[in-house]
C-alpha cells in the first residue's frame, strides 16, 4: 500500500498505519489480526480511508468527520462502488478507529 500515490493528488496528506483488530475488539469473520490503513486528507478536507486485511476484500471509503463520527459518502470494495448497506461492520469499526486517532492527533 505504501507504493500507491496519494489518492487526491500531490497536495493530499497521507498517513499509513496498522490497526490491531484484536486489541480494538473488531471481528471480521475471517480472522485477520490486523488491517493496513492508508488515510488521505486533501486541501478540501475530503477524507479517504483505504483498508486491507488478510482474507478480506480491500475497502476504500470517501468520508468526512461530523460531530466526532465517521460519515461515509461513498464506499468501494476492490474498486467497485457499493451501497452503504453492504459495508461490513468491521470496516465501519476500522473507520471509527481512524476518526478516534485523528481526534487524538495520532494520524
Amino acid at each position: 500500500m505504501a507504493s500507491k500515490p496519494p489518492v487526491h493528488g500531490s497536495s493530499a496528506r497521507t498517513k499509513e498505519f496498522t490497526v490491531d483488530l484484536v486489541a480494538e475488539g473488531i471481528q471480521t469473520g475471517t480472522g485477520p489480526y490486523s488491517a493496513s490503513v492508508v488515510v488521505s486528507v486533501d486541501a478540501n478536507s475530503t477524507l479517504r480511508i483505504e483498508i486491507e486485511a488478510a482474507n478480506e476484500l480491500n475497502w476504500e471509503l470517501d468520508a468526512r468527520i461530523a460531530d466526532g463520527s465517521l460519515e461515509i459518502g461513498r464506499a468501494f470494495n476492490d474498486g467497485d462502488g457499493v451501497p452503504d448497506d453492504v459495508i461490513p461492520e468491521w470496516v465501519e469499526s476500522v473507520g471509527e478507529v481512524v476518526v478516534s486517532r485523528m481526534e487524538r492527533g495520532r494520524v
